[in-house]
């Protein structure tokens, strides 16, 4: 057997000018770095596997793993060779360890997690050297695992994208720049210490603070720290949430007054809230929300100091949250990067996520870093200027903190052009007066990490005086991950063939004759059959079946197979018979198809232990009058017989208010025809649930429709009556929708009349000239009142939803009595543009054109 060795630990090229690791590194993401690849293999009954071990580390993660893979064949030359057969976190549960219990002790190992193992893997004599450096580099990094506390939660969320349900996903998570576009949006982050007093009132409003941007914003995230917590209301809970919704109700009447907003979610944790609003129309955008918060202050648990947190995922881009009150008083700088590692640290959102876990994170709160300047060095006097803000930054503890790397890392602050924020006298813009004097500080900040985020603002508010801290918000512009569904579809449908061409690659197989059914012509009513045959060439009885799709079927309605599944003994063959009907409960579905397709259906042959088989079925289906709509036929300008497929998908997808004639032929032929027969209707018109039952003479009556013969009519007046019904209730959608529901609750034919006015044209004079057309008959006395009503009722007014009202039929019923009943009064015109009136009896085709 060739090997990879080698090639593995020399470099060498297996492919033209890639090596193995080379080839292997495809597989992962950029910031996946390969550490080691050690070929083994594993042994299932008599069957050696081939098995590549990737010893990969995430940057992303900070943590190690163990990937193994299985290819198809050596010398190893495309990524997608390569199938992700197990994976191996390298956390506090991975072991491996040497069997000493067989023969072959010197050439095997087993790998271990919480969720999976022992597996067994065997690697040859001749790769000794290379096995020691495998588990020298294992246990190198099982041992940096090993140095984080026992109840840290690990990161190895980037795993979830090579286990087994994540095949498909890691191909799809390589080709996201073929899908992937992104979207601009704003997020206004706002922060303010209240210190303890009330929600401002109508004299105090909020709008100078939430409401500063030039763009309404998309999302806002709302800190407020210090919050009024009287001790009886703190235990409270109806008085917590009294107090909170006087924040939140006046938050919501202070933000940008241009667009409709909805709270998203609010968390708090004692004194310190964090509140997110989103816009109406985003909300159906984002997919998940949790929160999170951490303790801090008195004894790391009381909660007056501490982090909310609130994750979400709007479209493809991850989102965070962060509002936080650390340690007070100048001195207490370690305080402060203590209570902010121990945020990041504790805050795990349910699904494992952690801060960093994000593309964008927003950090604001009171963080309370200090102006520490240098005895004998401080500024008096007032500060309002650019470079005052400038001298005092270069003494701001939480920039010297940063630059340490004591906290903030890898995290952004917009340029401060605004006073200092904090200690002022509450109500004034004069700093602390009191014994005390604390030193002006800025407080309140903002802080961003991500990518593709520019802050377009940063300020404070001068105006709002409450507290003894000034408001600052910042808003900024980020671009957002977002899906191309269009774009997304076609890479999936990609990659899902390739996932599955590469997992059926070498299982079993069977050989289908053809793997395109062509019908040839179908028509309407005439069922006609195909046969292929499965062939097994495999060395063992192969078991297939035609798997069910999501319609929750094997096959559309209009298809019948059989037989539906079977078992093929070596070297046999199998014929298979598919049986194509367009009839009348099926054609709807069949045009539906139509108008969307190319193909009547695609069958799934699905062979056991195998690869599954797609098998297409067509033809070339002839247009008929039944089934389609009044708007399609009054769109024709001749015999349907004289359309093709294609043709008539056209015109069903048409859905422009042009129409060459104003009510269709086909109708027309059929009226005229029975209004000639006079006395010879009498009993015409079928029962309801006898109207789908066609006879031998009905192809005869379709053909003298689609072809408007000249011939005289092949059938009798029962068989036109029931060509009439199926022409009215075939097709998809009922002569009277959209209207429907409000025609079922008239009571009179005046407020009836007002609806059916909004009917297309086609469909208005149909109906009119059918009630026309039934008022005569049942004056004649050729017809049955009720009979009629209740069968044209329900076919007219046909609704599977209303069907399940306990009076559904009498309220059809009553519906056609206001037309058809010779006891209304008399019936107004009502078919403006309709043409010549079947009850004259003149039967004058060209009154027809438009």
């Amino acid at each position: 057997m060739d090997t990879l060795s080698e090639a593995v630990a020399n470099g060498t090229a297996t492919a033209a000018t890639r090596t193995t690791k080379d080839i292997v590194k495809e597989r992962f993401k950029e910031d996946e770095t390969i550490e080691y690849i050690f070929e083994a293999y594993q042994i299932k009954g008599h069957e050696y596997s081939n098995r590549l071990l990737a010893l990969v580390t995430s940057q992303s993660g900070g943590t190690f793993a163990i990937i193994a893979f299985s290819y198809l064949r050596t010398p190893l030359t495309a990524a997608n060779e390569l199938i992700v057969n197990k994976v191996f976190a390298i956390d506090h549960n991975f072991q491996l360890r040497q069997d000493s219990k067989t023969s072959i002790t010197t050439q095997q190992f087993d790998l271990s997690t919480a969720e999976d193992g022992p597996i067994k893997y065997y690697y040859y004599a001749t790769e000794s050297d290379h096995y020691e450096e495998f588990v020298a580099k294992v246990i190198s990094f099982k041992s940096t695992m090993a140095q984080h506390d026992p109840e840290t939660v690990l990161n190895f969320r980037w795993l979830n994208d090579y286990r087994q349900i994540g095949e498909v996903k890691q191909e799809l998570k390589k080709r996201e720049s073929e899908y992937i576009v992104y979207k601009d949006i704003i997020i206004y982050c706002a922060t303010w210490n209240v210190n303890n007093k009330t929600c401002c009132d109508s004299n105090n409003p909020l709008r100078a603070w939430l409401a500063c941007s030039e763009k309404p914003p998309d999302i806002y995230a709302i800190g407020l720290q210090e919050l009024d917590t009287p001790t009886k209301a703190m235990l409270n809970s109806t008085q917590m949430q009294a107090l909170e919704k006087q924040w939140i109700d006046n938050m919501m009447e202070s933000v940008h007054p241009d667009v409709e907003y909805e709270i998203l979610m609010s968390h708090r944790l004692v004194a310190t809230m964090l509140t997110v609003i989103v816009r109406k129309q985003l909300r159906q955008h984002i997919i998940r929300c949790r929160p999170k918060s951490v303790a801090r202050g008195i004894f790391n648990t009381l909660g007056n100091k501490g982090g909310v947190a609130i994750s979400l995922q709007l479209n493809e881009g991850n989102i965070c949250f962060v509002n936080s009150h650390l340690a007070a008083h100048m001195g207490n700088v370690e305080e402060r990067n203590q209570d902010y590692n121990a945020i990041v640290e504790g805050i795990r959102f349910d699904d494992g996520r952690t801060i960093s876990d994000h593309d964008h994170i927003f950090w604001l709160g009171d963080l309370n870093y200090r102006i520490q300047e240098p005895p004998g060095q401080q500024r008096p006097g007032p500060l309002s200027d650019a470079q005052t803000y400038e001298l005092l930054l270069q003494y701001d503890q939480l920039r010297q903190e940063m630059r340490r790397g004591k906290c903030f890392e890898g995290y952004t602050e917009g340029e401060i052009k605004f006073r200092p924020t904090y200690k002022y006298d509450p109500g004034t813009d004069t700093y602390d007066s009191s014994e005390k004097q604390r030193a002006p500080a800025y407080c309140d900040r903002v802080l961003w990490k991500g990518t593709r985020i520019e802050q377009l603002v940063y300020n404070s508010i001068m105006e709002i005086r409450q507290s003894d801290h000034k408001p600052v918000y910042a808003v900024f512009q980020v671009k957002v991950k977002t899906r191309d569904e269009i774009k997304y579809k076609r890479v999936q449908e990609e990659v899902l063939k390739a996932v599955d061409k590469r997992e059926n690659d070498n299982q079993p197989q069977i050989n289908v004759e053809k793997t395109v059914i062509d019908f040839g012509t179908v028509r309407f009513n005439e069922p006609s059959t195909r046969d292929f045959n499965v062939y097994n060439n495999c060395p063992l009885p192969v078991d297939f079946s035609f798997k069910e799709k999501d319609i929750h079927a094997i096959c559309e309605p209009w298809l019948h197979v059989d037989p539906r599944q079977d078992s093929l003994l070596i070297d046999s063959a199998r014929s298979i018979r598919l049986k194509m009907n367009a009839n009348v409960r099926t054609i709807a579905g069949l045009l539906r198809k139509i108008r969307a397709s190319d193909n009547f259906d695609i069958l799934i042959l699905h062979v056991e232990n195998g690869r599954d088989i797609f098998i297409t079925v067509t033809g070339d289906y002839q247009p008929s009058c039944f089934g389609l709509s009044m708007e399609t036929m009054c769109r024709t300008d001749r015999p349907l017989s004289e359309y093709s497929q294609d043709q008539i998908k056209q015109l069903m997808n048409d859905e422009s208010p042009e129409y060459r004639v104003t009510m269709p032929r086909e109708f027309f032929l059929l009226i005229d025809y029975l209004y000639r027969q006079g006395s010879k209707q009498v009993g015409a018109f079928p029962s309801y649930d006898s109207r789908l039952s066609l006879g031998a003479q009905f192809n005869s009556v379709r053909d003298w429709l689609d072809t408007w013969s000249d011939d005289p009519f092949p059938a009798n007046a029962e068989t036109a009556a029931q060509a009439l019904l199926l022409l009215l209730d075939l097709p998809e959608q009922a002569l009277l929708e959209p209207v429907v529901e409000n025609l079922l609750e008239c009571t009179n034919k005046s407020q009836a009349m007002d609806y059916i006015s909004l009917l297309s044209p086609p469909k208005r004079n149909v109906f009119m000239h059918l009630c026309m057309f039934l008022r005569a008959g049942i004056e004649s006395q050729f017809y049955d009142l009720h009979q009629v009503a209740s069968t044209f009722g329900r076919i007219l007014l046909r609704s599977t939803e209303r069907a399940a009202w306990m009076d559904y039929h009498s309220r059809c019923n009553q519906f056609m009595r206001l037309f058809i009943d010779t006891d209304v009064e008399a019936m107004g015109n009502g078919n403006e543009g309709a043409g010549t009136g079947t009850g004259s009896g003149s039967g004058n085709r060209a009154g027809l054109q438009a």
